[in-house]
């Protein structure tokens, strides 16, 4: 399902799972604050939510990973920073899709003794920040960074 938004924000949320209950208007509200607290205003992102089953396969395909993972990102431009501000105001920005599993997003709460829903924002703003050109494994200076922008969105949504 497609929202508009008022500022130009337009969040894309599919449900290919049934297993666990989604609370899409959840996401889109949440996704829509971690963009304002990133200082992005147009942008277009597409979330897609699925079971371990297939984001295994899509780890496999394009990680080279054969095992389910609990998030993916998929830019559509390799933009970093304060770049994401010059593009042309003409039209949104498609920042790309963030696959989810909620297989893996209950069984992490669980073991983390937290609710699937904060595991949910917590990976969301992971795979946001890697949209927008943050990278933990880029460098340990790198996952400092990406960890402390994380626990400032996790505070303030």
């Amino acid at each position: 399902m497609r929202q508009q938004a008022a500022g130009g924000v337009t969040i894309e949320v599919r449900n290919l799972q049934r297993k666990h209950k989604i609370d899409q208007g959840l996401i889109r509200d949440k996704s829509k604050a971690i963009l304002a607290l990133c200082g992005l205003k147009d942008v277009e992102l597409s979330i897609l939510i699925v079971n371990n089953r297939r984001i295994r396969i899509l780890n496999k395909k394009y990680r080279g990973i054969d095992k389910p993972t609990d998030v993916l990102s998929f830019p559509m431009t390799p933009m970093m920073g304060t770049e994401l501000n010059s593009v042309p105001a003409t039209q949104p920005l498609l920042l790309g899709d963030i696959v989810l599993s909620m297989e893996k997003i209950e069984s992490q709460a669980r073991e983390q003794e937290h609710s699937s829903d904060r595991e949910l924002m917590m990976l969301l703003t992971h795979g946001i920040l890697h949209l927008i050109g943050y990278d933990h494994e880029r460098s340990p200076q790198e996952e400092r960074r990406m960890r402390k922008k994380e626990g400032v969105i996790l505070a303030k949504i």
